[in-house]
């Protein structure tokens, strides 16, 4: 009777030992900053002529003074909300010049798509949503 609850009180400590460790694994994530909450963006679509599902975009990146800054990287998530399909496209923005970051995309389809975008600076991050 001793050696089975030993052996229950080992299996338990090792199963919570598990837990502990694996829940430490999961790094904490990334938060924002006052760096990147003092951040204003906007950006623009400019879809081909002849073909309607590619679109330039062009992010800008201005701090509270009004002036262009730059931030260690740029992320686009398009997706678009729509009974019975499930619409989503990734980007990542490359930067062009001093705040300014651009991509193409080729969209499924023309409609009302939303974009989420995250900035990275350093550790920190921030994600900002828009309606296109």
């Amino acid at each position: 009777m001793k050696n089975k609850r030993k052996l229950w009180i080992t299996t338990a400590s090792i199963a919570m030992l598990i837990v502990l460790l694996a829940g430490c694994s999961l790094g904490s994530k990334p938060s924002s900053s006052p760096f990147l909450d003092d951040l204003t963006i906007s950006m623009e679509d400019t879809p081909n002529k002849g073909d309607t599902t590619a679109h330039a975009y062009k992010l800008t990146i201005k701090n509270s003074t009004g002036s262009l800054v730059d931030v260690d990287l740029v992320r686009i998530n398009l997706f678009m909300s729509m009974q019975g399909m499930n619409h989503k496209m990734k980007a990542q923005m490359e930067r062009s010049a001093l705040g300014e970051y651009r991509t193409k995309v080729y969209l499924p389809m023309n409609g009302d798509w939303k974009a989420v975008i995250s900035l990275k600076k350093d550790k920190h991050e921030r994600k900002i949503s828009l309606r296109l």
